[in-house]
């Protein structure tokens, strides 16, 4: 997942090309070591969450849970056999909300109505292909 390019800093170039990415996402190189990236991006219809997960990963060991507020991805890890976890706090109570999770291209990407209710309150989230 990390893709950065290495530099000299000792090089002003390297020194500005550090600070670009620095500045840009300061914290993607120390959350990849540990996790999985997760951006939220928000339409006045939806929520929209983008996991990325890497294609080596298959649909199977990932699972999207919903509690109150809370939504939580995991994947289990196939070299360690660990099972990394996001939590997403959003603004709302999401549990009767309808969710659908797709998985493709190494993305998960999972969208929660804001207006559209389940008739039953999602615990865990089918995830498609």
């Amino acid at each position: 997942m990390n893709i950065r390019k290495c530099s000299n800093p000792m090089n002003i170039k390297g020194i500005e090309e550090w600070m670009t990415q620095f500045f840009v996402d300061p914290f993607t190189n120390l959350l990849d070591e540990e996790t999985f990236r997760v951006d939220l991006f928000e339409t006045s219809e939806e929520f929209i969450i983008e996991a990325e997960l890497g294609d080596k990963i298959k649909k199977e060991n990932i699972s999207v849970t919903v509690n109150k507020e809370v939504i939580t991805i995991s994947i289990l890890a196939l070299q360690q056999n660990d099972e990394v976890t996001r939590n997403i706090i959003l603004p709302i109570n999401i549990e009767d909300k309808k969710i659908t999770a797709i998985f493709n291209n190494g993305i998960l990407e999972t969208n929660i109505s804001k207006n559209l209710t389940s008739n039953h309150k999602n615990k865990a989230i089918t995830i498609y292909d």
